[in-house]
């Protein structure tokens, strides 16, 4: 039996989601010969890639598991995007398509894979049974740029505030809701559902902790794609596309979560004090009125920069794709000569040979912190 209710919360950042995978896999495969329980989770957030690779934990299936890792690790650049194929004239043709479009990829094959991975319906069957409580889908409407949470659950009386401009839709959780999500903006076409349209849900919340420190979780892991402290060039970089579209993404869907985690210590501050001046039944009366109980965050990162791994592990030589693909990859790469490292590469190479060594990268960095996930998820 867990000690605790475990919420898991995933970032997005594209193809940075295979490092996220490689920590899953230790936590639900090695963790648990130690830790004496598999820490399924209570409930699931994420967003993006996050939310992709959130369905696997929300599935409370080791199947899953390993259908991740076998996703991340064998992964091709046609299983998720693709560019049409042809001479100067159908490139030219593309690119005028991409400004009237407002989107440069098709996500076409994307959607496949989500349609495949979903006909298991391994997750309904845990939110049907109880054992995931809810799984958070977070998402931005294109209208007026409201962070939205799609909310799948069973439960008629689990409810969360929602969080600050923004507002909680509860429904089940399809395919179209993953993809909306991890429409990121200026690459993938944007995704309607129920007459709106949607994009990534990194653009307003990219660590969704809040669903999770308000809907019932203890302890809280907040698995991320940023390196806590990220790759810093000395030298001057020139402005280029590739540059300025990588460092937006990443302002984007990268950000950090400093402001949730703050609130958690704050609402802990508070559980704390009303303990020691008003006795244990203060925490009970608190979390019966207003919702709010102590809760634990612990944050799993990578200890390198993921943006520097993708230029040192590219090599357009090994990369499975398209002619098309290949020359706009090779563009993109040339402009990491100065800095050496790339934001927009790191979020497109989903090439087995960048994805497995940062799956492998998510395993060893969470490894390493066994000792202190004892202790986290430990009475």
């Amino acid at each position: 039996m867990k000690p605790f209710r475990i919420g898991i919360t995933l970032t997005g950042g594209g193809a940075r989601g295979a490092y996220s995978a490689g920590v899953q896999r230790y936590l639900f495969t090695e963790l648990p010969k130690k830790l004496g329980y598999v820490p399924w989770p209570y409930a699931v957030a994420g967003t993006s890639v996050g939310a992709l690779n959130g369905y696997f934990p929300a599935s409370h299936s080791m199947f899953e598991i390993d259908r991740m890792t076998q996703i991340w690790t064998k992964i091709t650049l046609s299983d998720i995007f693709n560019l049409p194929q042809g001479g100067t004239i159908s490139s030219i043709r593309m690119l005028w398509n991409s400004f009237q479009a407002a989107y440069v990829l098709s996500s076409k094959p994307l959607e496949r894979l989500i349609f495949k991975e979903a006909a298991r319906r391994t997750l309904r069957h845990s939110i049907e049974s109880g054992h995931c409580k809810a799984f958070f889908v977070s998402s931005t409407r294109l209208r007026d740029g409201e962070n939205v949470v799609f909310m799948d659950t069973v439960d008629p009386d689990y409810t969360i505030p929602p969080p600050p401009r923004g507002r909680i839709v509860r429904t089940r959780i399809y395919p179209h809701h993953l993809m909306a999500s991890a429409a990121i903006p200026i690459l993938f076409p944007p995704v309607r559902i129920d007459q709106e349209l949607y994009i990534d849900g990194g653009v307003r919340q990219n660590t969704p902790l809040h669903p999770l420190l308000y809907g019932g979780s203890e302890r809280i892991l907040v698995i991320s794609t940023r390196a806590q402290k990220p790759h810093q060039s000395d030298v001057l970089l020139e402005a280029s596309m590739p540059l300025l579209v990588g460092k937006t993404l990443n302002a984007l869907t990268l950000d950090p979560i400093e402001r949730d985690e703050r609130s958690a210590l704050r609402i802990n501050e508070i559980i704390e004090w009303g303990i020691k001046n008003y006795g244990p039944e203060f925490a009970s009366k608190i979390q019966e009125d207003l919702g709010f109980k102590a809760v634990k965050t612990l944050h799993l990162q990578p200890s390198v920069d993921l943006g520097a791994l993708a230029v040192e592990h590219f090599d357009l030589n090994k990369i499975e794709t398209t002619g098309t693909t290949r020359w706009f990859l090779e563009k993109i790469q040339a402009s990491t000569k100065e800095s050496g490292e790339s934001d927009l590469l790191s979020q497109l190479l989903f090439d087995k040979s960048y994805t497995a060594a940062i799956e492998e990268l998510g395993f060893e960095d969470t490894k390493s912190r066994e000792t202190e996930l004892l202790e986290f998820l430990s009475v």
